[in-house]
C-alpha cells in the first residue's frame, strides 16, 4: 500500500485477517470492567424493563423508519425512554457473568456506554444520564440544562436541542480489544450502529422521531459525559423526541 494513504485505508489493511495471523502478534490489551456503574450518582432512576413497550409490526417499521429532525414540546414519558433503553441495551438473557443484551456484539463484550442528555422527560431533571445495565437504572451525573452545550458540540445542528433526549454512546475501548486487538474498533462501530437502528425501530413503534448524528466535536461530546477521549471515547448520538 502506497505510503501516501490515509490513515483510514492504513488501520483496515492492518487489522485485515489472513490465513497467515489473526491480527498482530504479541500485543495484548488488559480488561476493562463489563460495564460502567456510578456508584456515588447525584440521583438514581430505576426503569421498569417491561413498560412502554406497544404493539407494532416490524415490517411496518421497517418501511416506515426514518430520520425525524422535528419534534413537538412535549415531553417523553418514562414509559416511552424505558421501551427505547431496553430496545438498546435491555438484558434477555444471564448467563454467568454475560448479561445478553437486545442489540448484538462481537463476542457479547458490549463496549458501547449509554449516556442520555435528558432534555424533557417526565419526572427526570433536565441532565447528563448513565444507563445502569445490570438493574436497568438511570444514573444523574450532572444536573442542569446542556442544549447550547450539545448543539454547540453536534456542529450547531438544532435539531440536538430540540430533542426530548439525546442517546449519546461511547466505546470503552479495552473492553474488546483485550480479545480482539486493533481490530476491535472495527467491531465497537459496528455494535454502536445496531444499537441505533434498534433505537430507531423502537421510536419508530412508539410514534417517535429519532436521528442519528455522526458529526461531532469529539472531545465535546467526551467533556459531557466525563469520558475521557483515550481509554473512552465518543462513538455516536441519536436525538429523539414526540412527532
Amino acid at each position: 500500500m502506497s505510503s501516501e494513504a490515509g490513515i483510514g485505508r492504513r488501520y483496515l489493511a492492518e487489522t485485515r485477517y489472513t490465513r497467515e495471523g489473526l491480527g498482530e502478534a504479541g500485543r495484548s490489551y488488559p480488561r476493562a470492567p463489563l460495564y460502567k456503574e456510578y456508584a456515588g450518582a447525584r440521583r438514581r432512576m430505576v426503569l421498569n424493563p417491561e413498560a412502554g413497550r406497544a404493539g407494532a409490526d416490524l415490517w411496518r417499521c421497517l418501511q416506515e423508519r426514518r430520520s425525524q429532525r422535528r419534534y413537538r414540546e412535549r415531553a417523553l414519558t418514562q414509559d416511552e425512554l424505558a421501551a427505547l433503553l431496553w430496545a438498546t441495551q435491555g438484558v434477555t438473557r444471564v448467563a454467568g457473568n454475560f448479561l445478553f443484551r437486545a442489540a448484538p456484539s462481537a463476542g457479547a463484550l458490549y463496549p458501547v456506554e449509554t449516556y442520555l442528555a435528558v432534555h424533557r422527560v417526565a419526572d427526570l431533571e433536565p441532565g447528563i444520564w448513565h444507563l445502569e445495565v445490570p438493574d436497568f437504572s438511570l444514573a444523574l451525573l450532572q444536573e442542569g440544562d446542556f442544549r447550547r452545550e450539545l448543539t454547540a458540540a453536534g456542529l450547531s445542528q438544532g435539531f440536538l436541542g430540540q430533542a426530548a433526549a439525546v442517546f449519546i454512546w461511547t466505546g470503552v475501548l479495552n473492553r474488546a480489544r483485550w480479545k480482539y486487538r486493533e481490530r476491535a474498533i472495527r467491531y465497537i462501530f459496528l455494535d454502536a450502529g445496531h444499537l441505533c437502528q434498534n433505537l430507531m425501530l423502537a421510536a419508530t413503534a412508539l410514534g417517535l422521531g429519532c436521528c442519528p448524528v455522526g458529526a461531532f466535536f469529539d472531545g465535546e461530546v467526551e467533556a459531557l459525559v466525563g469520558a475521557d477521549g483515550v481509554e473512552e471515547v465518543a462513538l455516536y448520538l441519536a436525538a429523539v423526541g414526540p412527532l
